[in-house]
Parts: C-alpha cells; structure tokens; sequence
C-alpha cells in the first residue's frame, strides 16, 4: 500500500523546479503590476475627490464674489464649512510665500503653513491640479490636492463687474484684487492657492484589503497554474503512455498475426479463444473445440505445470492431413490458478517433404552409380541374344512358330535394352541447353503429343496462362520430356470424360514461374507420394518406374523445385517452379 501511495504522489523534483522557475516571476510581475494598478486607481479616486472639494469651494466663491460681494470673512466661514465632512482634514489658501490666508481652522490663519510644497512658477496656472502624501508622526498620513486658486474666471465681462463694485463698494482685503483694474479678473496678480487635506484612515484600510485580496487571488492563481501544468504533462503523460501501449500492443499484435507459427488458445472450458493467422490457415476458422490429441495434452499440462511438446499427425476437416510438432503450455492467471491453455503449432510437411527429397537424392545417386556399372555388363550379353534369336528366326523361316518365338525373343530384348537406356541416361550427367522459349508454345507441343490419348478417352484438358510473361529460359526437349512423363501419368490415372488442367503463373518470388499438372484421376495413398519418384518405383502395370524419376531429375538440373499433392480418389497436382529469366554474366541459377 505505501509503493502504491509513493507511485501516485511522486512528481520529480525537476519538473516542479522548472514550473516554480517559470510561473514565479510571472506571478510576481502581475502582482506587482496589478497592486501599482490598485494604487494608482487609489490616488486617482483621492485626487478626484480632493477636486471635487476644491471646485466646489471655488464654484460657491465665485457666486459670493460676484453677487454677493464676499470678502475674506466670508471665504473663511465659507472654507470653514466646506471642511465640515469627516474625511477632510483641512482646507486652507496660501499665498506663494506660504502666508495662511484662509484655513479650515481659524487659528492658523496668518501664521505660516510648515508642509508648502514645492510649486513651479510655469505650471501654477489655475487649471493645474498636483497631489501629495504627508506624513505625519503624530496622526496618519494625509493626501493632499492643491492648485492655484481661481475663484473668479476672465469671461465674465467689464461690466457687470463696475456695476457690482459700484453698487457695493467693500472694504480692501486679500480677495480684492480678484475684481481690480476697470471690474476685469485679475488672477495673475497675486499667486494664491488652494489645499485640501483629505484623510487616509480609510483609503489605507482599502488598499490593504486589495492587496490582501490581490495577495490571495494571485497565490490562487499561482497554484491553479502549477495544478494545470501538471495536470498538463500528467494529461501528457497519459497521451504518451496510452500511445505507447497502443502502438505495444499494435506491434505485439501484429507480431503474433503474422508469426510463422500458428498459435491457438484454449479458456479453462477448452474452448478456443483465439487464432492467429497461421492457425487459421492450418484448421480454418471452425476450431471450436480442440483435437483429441490435445486434449491429452491437457490432461499431461494439469498434472504438472510444465510445457509439453509433441509431433502428431492431424487432419481437420476438409483438409490434407498434417505433421505438426505441438507445444502446450498453461496460461496462468493471478496466482497459480489455470487462466487456459496455449498451443504453439510448427507446421512440419515441408520438413519431411524436404528430408523424403534429400532421402530420395541419396537413393538416387546410389541407383545412379549401381546403374552405371551394370547396365554395360546386361547390354553386351543382350547383343548376343538379339543376334542369336534374329538368326534363329532366319533361318527356320519355315518354321512359323519358331520364327514367332524369336520374335518374342528380339521385342524382349529391345525393352530390356529401352530399359537400360533409360537407366544410363537416368545415372549420367545430364547436358541442358537453356534457351528462350515461347512459353504458350511449349506447353501446347507436349499437349500435341499426347492428344490421341486425350480424344480416345474423352478427356478435356485446359490450359491457363497466368502471367505476363511471354518467354521462359529454359531447356525446351527438356521441358517437353517433363510434360509428357506428366501427361502420359495423369492419361492413366483418368477415366474417360475426365479433367486435365495446366496453368502457369508467376510465383511469390516474382524471378520464378509456377506450372502446375493436374487431374481428377483416381490419386494416389501417402506411401506412393512418399515414394513416387524412386527408381523403379510405379504403380502402373506396364510401367518402368523410371519416367518420374528422371523428371524429378531434369527438374533439378535446371534448378528448380518439383512437388505433388494428391489424395486417393480425389486426382493429384504436380508443381513445379522454375527461374523465368537469363542469368547474369558470371552467374549461375541457383534455387
């Protein structure tokens, strides 16, 4: 339970220092960014009011100045008012050389005012708003909005000013000058100004509060982020790891589908499960129980938990029958409980079929060398006899009977001597002369031959030419020795309407050419296909037993392959695969 904890909860330490590395400063920068934000929207929500303050003080002067004719008493009780709200600390003009002229409280007018800022001459128009921050020790700090201080504005006109200071003509004080020179405003004369001191008890507790939540929302931010880009690479890392299980699993798939063995699977019920290709090929796709001979196997893999392999021979249905080397084993599930079985099948007929070939070669070359040495010490006393019995028949010409007898003589004498002949060619180096042949040619001139026999017992034959080649290297007399032992073979096995089929394609291999020989004839049992192309081997009355055998060997002379497949009453294919094409120079053909 604690790997399993530990596997789940396990990040490497790299990746979390690459995302800190990289979504840290990001955070901070946007932080910091959005509290400047916060404190700009802060100041400018202070100046705003600190304006709103000032104009109106300034609007509600105006009016006093202008229709009422204030002066500075009533400015002051005006400044007085105006500073009533809790949030303003204090309201005062000043004269540039910092003379309180009017303050929100009225001891302080006269004296000095300590905190004067610093004013530039070129900016002090009456339209210029500035803004700072005091610090007090005493008390919190205090945001203060200041600009020069215009009560009055130069659009209002001449007169209506002459007629004000005429009908109530006041008193000279610091407000005066505002309506001097002929009723016109005169704001440039004297440099006074207005400060209004707003508290930031309140401004403080809200921007702390931001940058609490400011604070909070970027560490929320902060660790949603980290959250998804590990989520992203977990999300990532699933992807890559499905991906490759898929593509594992593909391949794995693949790889068995296509393995040269056929592979099957049982489930504890012994009924199939799966079937790869090979299998398929083998036993088609009605495998639903197993064969008898498994079964055993089975009975042999539940004793002991061990793999089991055999050779058998089987023959599923509708099928040749099959040598086959099994090997069995238990599919285990958790534990040692039995999940199923498996077989692994190796298909062994072309293995036999190749060890019968190098059998028959070896028994081949020994009748070769045995033929080669008796065949000349048989043909000499054949001579004699031959000579003897033409004699005998001569000269008892008279003689009806005798002279039949000695006929006998000479036409056993002659098969004999075929006989021989056919052996000393069998056991002799055999000469080929390859050339390019027509390929419909050929075939049609060896089914010539032998067409007599094809009309006297009704037999229909056929011819399929497969391929685009048109020409084949070749040795042609050769190749027309090998379809007429083929054909004469297949004449015998037929009865009559049968069925002869010659067809020629090209093979897998695409430098080789396929022939095959077939027939619907009465086939032959495994024994005979074992050994129908030993010497002297036939199931023919009248036969040599030679014809196959020297067919077996001209093919390998001209280094292709020769096989047969038949069944008893079900006729009998010959295949055989030659090269197609000229060697290069300096090249033989090899198989």
């Amino acid at each position: 339970m604690q790997k399993r904890k530990k596997g789940l909860l396990f990040v490497p330490p790299l990746l979390i220092a690459g995302i800190l590395v990289v979504l840290l400063p990001i955070f901070t920068f946007m932080t910091m960014e959005r509290l400047e934000r916060q404190k700009e929207f802060i100041t400018q929500k202070m100046v705003e009011a600190g304006m709103a303050l000032i104009r109106t003080f300034e609007a509600g002067t105006r009016t006093g100045m202008i229709t009422m004719r204030w002066g500075a008493q009533k400015i002051q009780a005006m400044l007085q008012e105006t500073a009533a709200d809790p949030e303003v600390e204090y309201v005062l003009i000043v004269s540039a050389d910092g003379r309180i002229l009017a303050h929100s409280d009225p001891g302080q007018v006269g004296g000095l005012f300590e905190h004067m800022p610093q004013i530039k001459t070129e900016k002090n128009g009456p339209f210029n708003v500035s803004h700072r921050v005091v610090e007090k020790t005493d008390a919190s700090p205090v945001f203060e909005v200041y600009k020069r201080f215009a009560p009055v504005k130069k659009r209002f006109g001449r007169k209506h000013f002459m007629k004000r200071q005429m009908a109530e003509p006041g008193s000279k004080d610091w407000s005066r000058h505002y309506l001097e020179h002929g009723g016109r405003p005169n704001i440039e004369k004297e440099e006074h100004y207005i400060i209004a001191g707003l508290s930031m008890t309140k401004a403080e507790m809200w921007k702390t509060r931001m940058v609490k939540k400011t604070v909070f929302g970027s560490v929320i931010l902060f660790l949603l982020g980290c959250a998804g880009i590990l989520a992203l690479f977990a999300f990532q890392a699933y992807r890559s790891a499905k991906a490759s299980l898929s593509s594992v699993k593909a391949f794995s798939d693949t790889v068995i589908q296509n393995m040269p063995s056929g592979l099957v699977t049982l489930d504890r019920d012994q009924r199939t499960t799966f079937m790869n290709h090979e299998a398929r090929q083998m036993f088609g796709d009605d495998l639903t129980r197993p064969f008898p001979e498994w079964v055993e196997l089975i009975g042999q893999l539940d004793g002991q938990p061990s793999i089991v392999s055999r050779e058998m021979n089987l023959e599923p249905q509708n099928r040749k029958r099959m040598r086959l080397e099994v090997i069995a084993s238990v599919i285990r599930e958790k534990g040692p409980e039995t999940g199923g079985y498996l077989f692994l099948l190796r298909d062994l007929s072309q293995v036999r079929e190749l060890q019968n070939q190098v059998e028959t070669n070896k028994r081949l070359a020994a009748i070769g060398k045995l033929a080669a040495g008796v065949a000349h010490e048989i043909r000499n006393p054949l001579s004699s006899i031959k000579g003897l019995a033409t004699y005998f028949s001569k000269r008892y010409h008279d003689n009806e009977a005798d002279v039949r007898t000695a006929e006998i003589m000479i036409g056993e004498v002659e098969r004999i001597n075929r006989s021989i002949t056919q052996l000393l060619e069998f056991a002799k180096p055999m000469a080929v002369n390859k050339r390019g042949v027509d390929l419909k040619e050929m075939i049609d001139h060896s089914l010539r031959l032998v067409q007599p026999d094809l009309d006297q017992k009704e037999i229909k034959s056929r011819v399929d030419i497969l391929t685009q080649k048109k020409e084949i290297f070749t040795d042609p007399d050769r190749m027309n020795q090998v379809f007429l032992n083929l054909f004469i073979n297949a004449i015998d096995a037929l009865d009559e309407q049968g069925r002869l089929e010659v067809s020629v394609k090209d093979s897998a291999a695409g430098d080789r050419m396929e022939f095959r020989v077939a027939d619907n004839g009465r086939g032959m049992d495994e024994e005979s296909v074992l050994r129908i192309f030993d010497p002297y081997y036939t199931t023919r009355p009248t036969g040599t037993g030679l014809g196959l055998s020297i067919v077996h060997r001209i093919i390998e002379n001209l280094n292709g392959q020769i096989r047969v497949d038949s069944q008893k009453g079900k006729g009998t294919c010959f295949t055989i695969i030659l090269p197609v094409d000229r060697p290069e120079p300096g090249k033989g053909v090899s198989l």
